[in-house]
Order: C-alpha cells, then structure tokens, then sequence
C-alpha cells in the first residue's frame, strides 16, 4: 500500500496535496493500475479490492474482480465477488467470479452454489452454460476440483446430457474412468446412440452435434478401455473406422489402441494416416510423442524433423526435438532449439529447461534474465514459473537460494498451491524433513477433500517411514477417488512396500509404471522387484526407464544403492 501511495503521488506530481483527491476510489483505482503497469499484481489486487469495499458501481466491481483474478488472488477475488453480489444478487457475472474464485481455492461446495445460480437464471440456457463451463474445467490443473464440482453439478441437473458429458469428461481427466463411462452412458441414453434420424433430433435439440456426439462416443470407449474392458469398444471403432474411412475416424481408433497400451497397432493405424496430407501431420506428431515416450530418441528425432516439413506442430516439434538433444548431452543444439518454441502448451516448458541448462552451465545471470522476461510474458504461470526458478538453484546446490524464492513468491501468491509443494519439496531436499511435512500438512488443512494434497502428505509420510498407518489411510482416500491416477497408484505400492507388505505392492507399482514411465516409478518398482528375487526384472525396469528419463536422481541413487548392497 505504501509502495502504490508513493506511485500515485509520483504520477500527479509534487504539488497535488492528498486532499486534492475527491474520491478515495480514485486513489485506489489509479494506483491499482500503476501497479498492474509497474506488474506488481499483489499490490493492484490489493488496491481493487479496497475499491470493491466503498464501490457501489458494478463497472467498478466488474473490473475489481478481472484484476484479482487476472493477479491470480482468489481471495481477494472471492470478496470483491461477494461484495457485488450483496449489491446486485442478480449479477450473473458476480456469481461466475464468485464461482472461478472458490474452485481456484478448492471450496467446492460453494463454487457449486454459485454455478447453480448461473445455470438456473442464465438467458442462454443451462446446456450452454454447461457447455462453457466444460471449456474452462478441461484448461485448469486442479483436475480433481474440476471433477468434484463437476460430480456436484451434474447431481443438481440429473436430465442434462450436456451436464453428464461435463461430468464424464471430468472424472476421465480425474483418472476415474468407471466413473466415466456411467456419465457417457447416461448422457447417450438421453440423447439416443443409434444414429437414428429421431435419436439425431433429439441430440440437437439437447444442443450436442453430430461432433459432440461422436466425442461423447469416443468418450465411453476410452473410459471402458482404461476400465479394462478394451474388446468391443476396439471392435466397434475399428469398424466405424472401415465403415466410415473418414481421417477423424481412423484417428479416434489409433487414439483408442494407443490407450489400450497396443502400440503396435496403433503405430500401424498412424503409418496408413501418413498417406492422407489432412492427417500425415497429426499422425506424425502422434507417432513421435509414442517413439519419445518409448525410450526411441532416433526414431522420434525423425518423426519431429518430418512434422517440421508441414508446417504444423511447429512449437511441439522444436520442443521434442530439444528435448532429444539435450538427452543426447548436444546442450548448444538444445538451447537452439527450445529457443524457437514460440507459443503453445510448450513454450514455457522450453525456456524452463533452457534456463536450467544454462544455470548449470556457467551463465546463471542469462538464466535468470531469461526466467525475469519468461515472467513479464506469462504472468498468469508465475507461480509455476517461480517454482520452476527455486527448482533451477535448489539443482545447483543453492537451497537457501530456491528458499528465498519461493517465500517472496508466496508473498505475492499467497493462495498458489504450486509454491507450497514447492516449498515442501525444496525443505525435503535439505533434509528438513520436518518443515516439509509441516508444509504439506497445512496444505492438506486448507483443502481436506483433494486427492493430490492426500497423496502428497501421504506419500512423504511413508517416503521417510512416518506414521505408515495414517500415510496409507490418506493414500487409499486418494486411490478411491483417482483409481488409475500414476502418481497415486505409486504411492500405494510405496506405502504397502513400507509396511512389509512387498507382493500387494507390486501390482499397484506395475500399474502405475505402465501409465508412467517416469524414473521415480521405476525406481521403486524395481526395489520391489529386486526385494522379491526378481533382479532381472528390477534391471529390466531401470533400463528401461534410463533411456528415457537418464538423470533421476531417484532412478541412478535407488540402482546404485540395491547394487552395493548385493
């Protein structure tokens, strides 16, 4: 607040007395935006939600609550929100901020308040709504928040086909497929799945296309599949496929076999794409993610270097193809090429990994110029990006560097649950073991009903054999809510390992490493194995996961220790 008085008194002048200003809004909308321009967002949060508490304008209010959330503080957005909603109970941009506000901090319960609000009075119609709101859930990272105010939703409007399709879709991106395909099926039976002129008509009327319709299709097929029931949904798109040869199609069957973990055939599929130029640059970013996720580094430094060729995936194939050099220890070609990522899910990941090469390479300064710009560029991933700077110094030995990081980022960030994990993860590494713990616990506090804050205390818990009971309560909370979440499914094998329990670990372990083939999941599946007489099989595994993730600490620490130790 100081710091915004001071700008304010700069911008007027030496000879403005404070009385001069007639409204204390004007004082605090100004400084709000010399804040925004000077990209100090706490502080012009700050500024608009004093605006919000003496404003009665709902122009005022509307913009109060775009600067909060743009500024990522849904605190603060949660009371402008509500203060425009006591002055104005019929807003329904109030309720929608209101409702963005509470998901972000994971108040699920009163983020479906407000959304009932809006579904129920919005002159569009609930299914359009539902439809927006299936946008915006399928774009945020909190995929468990999405699927619990989804399930909460879809239980208020039981006939909406586009309120169940929201929900299916949720609980897939949630990693509960059964759940999954209960929704599609409900939504297909309400808009009729024959093809049927009538049953067409019907699904038009409930506002889902022939597109839409055949996503929800789509849908149900891949959400049996990752149930385990992979024959007839495999049989029944495939014959679409030969029936209807459309690009689409043969796409959705190479997808549908790519998810039944047949590679194989689904490299088959992809090959025949090649020869249809609407689809040979689809089919050949897909084949390359499926060689790169392999450990094949040739092949899909091949396949990137093609897709290049069409023009499209421009971003994806420079990006991959860094990654590959990089791997390959060509540190100068990678930086070259992370450089020409320039937009896309990517971009930042790019420059993320540019500067970490460049701290451990002698030019620190460059890195964290580059880390400043990659800032003022993203400031809706700041806190990622923060996190992602302490994670570059905590790598370079500087703990008590990515520490002081990560508390100023906190300051600014103060509800951002990435910069809590960050910090829980930064006092691990120090052997603060403890703090970490600390951290976690009070992250798990403010949200008691996620799956990821339960699996995060959970897993540390028994990574340091702590309260293994209570470690695996947490775990199989989180397992009943994401039973097919990698990371989850990890940490249940870990926590069974702990407890002696080394067979009934194994398959949640091997689950796990067959969605993830990440080094810390074969790490502790090749403990396991190694801890049951299965050393070829422990070395197989880490083979395996060397090709494609070489540097885990975790991987080379775990391999190297079981190998003394024989």
């Amino acid at each position: 607040m100081g710091l915004a008085a001071l700008a304010c008194s700069a911008c007027f002048g030496p000879n403005l007395k404070p009385d001069a200003i007639e409204a204390p809004q004007v004082f605090y909308t100004v400084t709000g935006e010399i804040a925004l321009a000077r990209r100090e967002p706490r502080i012009a949060a700050l500024q608009y939600t004093a605006v919000a508490s003496l404003e009665i304008d709902p122009t005022l209010l509307k913009r109060a609550t775009e600067v909060t959330a743009e500024s990522l503080q849904p605190s603060l957005t949660a009371v402008v929100a509500a203060r425009w909603i006591s002055l104005d109970p019929n807003s329904l941009e109030a309720h929608r901020a209101a409702a963005k506000a509470a998901l972000m901090l994971h108040k699920i319960a009163q983020s479906a308040d407000q959304y009932r609000v809006v579904l129920a009075t919005s002159p569009r119609g609930a299914d359009a709504e539902f439809t927006e709101l299936e946008t915006e859930l399928g774009a945020i990272d909190d995929v468990f928040g999405a699927r619990q105010l989804a399930d909460r939703l879809a239980a208020s409007f039981p006939a909406s086909a586009a309120a169940l399709r929201l929900q299916g879709f949720a609980a897939l991106r949630a990693d509960d497929p059964a759940a999954a395909v209960r929704s599609f099926s409900a939504a297909l039976a309400i808009i009729g799945s024959t093809g049927a002129a009538e049953s067409t008509g019907a699904a038009q009327a409930a506002g889902i296309g022939r597109d839409a319709r055949r996503e929800l299709m789509q849908g149900l097929w891949r959400a049996r599949i990752l149930t385990g029931d992979s024959e007839e949904p495999l049989a029944l798109s495939q014959a679409l496929a030969e029936r209807e040869a459309t690009p689409a199609n043969q796409l959705d069957f190479a997808l549908l076999l790519l998810a039944a973990q047949r590679n194989a055939a689904a490299v088959a599929q992809l090959e025949s794409l090649l020869r249809q130029p609407e689809s040979a640059p689809v089919a050949l970013r897909l084949l390359g993610l499926v060689e790169f996720q392999e450990g094949n580094l040739e092949a899909a430094g091949r396949r990137f270097t093609d897709l290049l060729t069409t023009g499209k995936f421009i971003d994806d194939s420079f990006y991959y193809l860094g990654l590959i050099a990089e791997r390959r220890g060509d540190l100068e070609r990678a930086l070259r090429l992370y450089a020409q990522v320039q937009n896309g899910d990517n971009a930042v990941a790019a420059l993320l990994r540019a500067c970490s090469i460049l701290q451990a390479h002698g030019a620190a300064p460059a890195a964290q110029q580059l880390l400043d710009h990659l800032i003022e560029d993203e400031p809706g991933r700041a806190p990622e990006i923060m996190a992602a700077r302490a994670r570059i110094f905590a790598d370079a030995g500087d703990a008590q560097q990515a520490i002081e990081v990560l508390d100023r980022g906190l300051l600014q960030y103060p509800d951002s649950v990435d910069i809590r994990y960050a910090i829980a993860s930064t006092y691990e590494d120090q052997g603060h073991f403890a703090a970490a713990l600390r951290e976690l616990k009070e992250v798990l506090e403010s949200r008691p009903d996620d799956p990821a804050a339960m699996n995060a205390y959970g897993y540390t818990l028994a990574d340091h054999n702590r309260k293994l009971g209570h470690a695996r309560m947490l775990i199989e909370r989180a397992y009943a809510t994401a039973p097919k979440n990698a990371a989850i499914l990890d940490s249940l094998g870990w926590v069974l390992f702990r407890q002696g329990h080394d067979e009934q670990a194994l398959p949640y372990l091997s689950a796990a490493y067959a969605d993830d083939r990440g080094g810390d999941i074969a790490a502790h599946l090749g403990e396991v194995l190694w801890q049951l007489g299965r050393r070829a099989d422990a070395e197989h595994v880490w083979s395996e996961a060397s090709a494609i993730d070489s540097g885990n600490h975790l991987l080379n620490a775990t391999r190297q220790r079981l190998h003394a130790s024989k």
